[in-house]
């Protein structure tokens, strides 16, 4: 490909036009539905972890919280879903820990939580795994020969796949997947999320164009906005997703099929709002030591906000 300056500038004139038209477009509409919210006063903050800092290649330096096991060989790495933080996996890492079957970390994600450099958005695409790769080397001090676990919820689960799927999937023993987000268009995923989700179908398609030609101008567009209620909304919660991030948590089509020969679970509920629970067991059937727990009646936020997914979790990291 001509990559002339030339070119490029006429590239960039080009984007820069369609890019403002596109400025004004929203996504289509979403059905009726959302999340069902009602378990969030589960979340106990008075039992939280502090948290603490690890070192990147990029600053600020992104914060985990600790939940520490009294004796477990085990370390998961637990990723929270969009729009919320480390605080929603509050009460499914705290039953982790008390199972003593594994330590368990909660990292905000960037563009996430009570103070992010830019709320809704990361500086390049990638650079969740490239922040997961740090926090597995820090942890390697606190937890010496531990083995890890990368878990995720929802977004959270698709950043697992894509880094379970990249250069840097064999540093890691086993994935969690909590009712993963597989992209927009797989089998396994409601339309506009149950309707918890808008994505900006024009702009992603355009934007997709624009990083294919190496312009990451216009990235830090927003291409999807979360359904979160005024009276769930407490200044930490994040409404919005630019295209970077986005993309972030979206695996490309084969990642499933190329992730690391580990053991990975899969736990969904049967109501989960956001996914069709009974599309993940055939994607994932080309996977040697991959397993799918469907939770009876357990919503999207269920799985993580209750106990009822506690017990398969429990019985697989046993035996990692």
């Amino acid at each position: 490909m001509d990559s002339s300056p030339t070119r490029r500038r006429t590239l960039q004139l080009g984007g820069t036009a369609i890019a403002a038209g596109l400025a004004g477009c929203l996504g289509e509409e979403p059905p009726e539905g959302t999340l069902d919210f009602d378990g969030l006063d589960r979340i106990d903050e008075s039992t939280l972890p502090k948290k603490q800092k690890y070192a990147t290649s990029d600053r600020p330096f992104p914060t985990y919280r600790r939940y520490d096991a009294d004796d477990a060989d085990t370390v998961v790495v637990l990723l929270h879903s969009a729009g919320f933080d480390s605080r929603l996996l509050q009460p499914l890492a705290t039953a982790i820990s008390e199972a003593n079957v594994a330590h368990v970390v909660t990292p905000d994600l960037r563009g996430h939580g009570s103070d992010p450099k830019t709320r809704g958005d990361i500086d390049y695409i990638g650079q969740y795994e490239a922040d997961l790769q740090y926090l597995i080397r820090n942890l390697g001090k606190a937890y010496p020969d531990a083995n890890v676990v990368i878990g995720g919820h929802g977004t959270g689960g698709g950043i697992a796949v894509r880094f379970a799927s990249g250069s840097y999937g064999s540093l890691v023993d086993g994935y969690l997947l909590l009712a993963p987000y597989l992209g927009r268009k797989t089998s396994t995923t409601r339309r506009a999320l149950g309707g918890w989700a808008n994505f900006y179908t024009d702009r992603i398609v355009m934007l997709r164009v624009f990083t294919g030609f190496g312009l990451e101008s216009y990235s830090d567009m927003t291409t999807v906005e979360f359904d979160i209620p005024e009276s769930v909304r407490d200044g930490t919660r994040t409404p919005a997703h630019t295209y970077r991030l986005m993309v972030s948590y979206t695996p490309q089509e084969d990642d499933v099929s190329e992730m690391a020969a580990v053991p990975c679970l899969t736990v969904v509920g049967t109501a989960d709002e956001t996914a069709h629970p009974d599309a993940y067991e055939p994607l994932f059937a080309s996977h040697t030591d991959a397993g799918v727990e469907l939770v009876d009646d357990a919503s999207h936020l269920d799985v993580v906000l209750t106990d009822v997914a506690i017990d398969p979790i429990v019985d697989w990291l046993g035996g990692i």
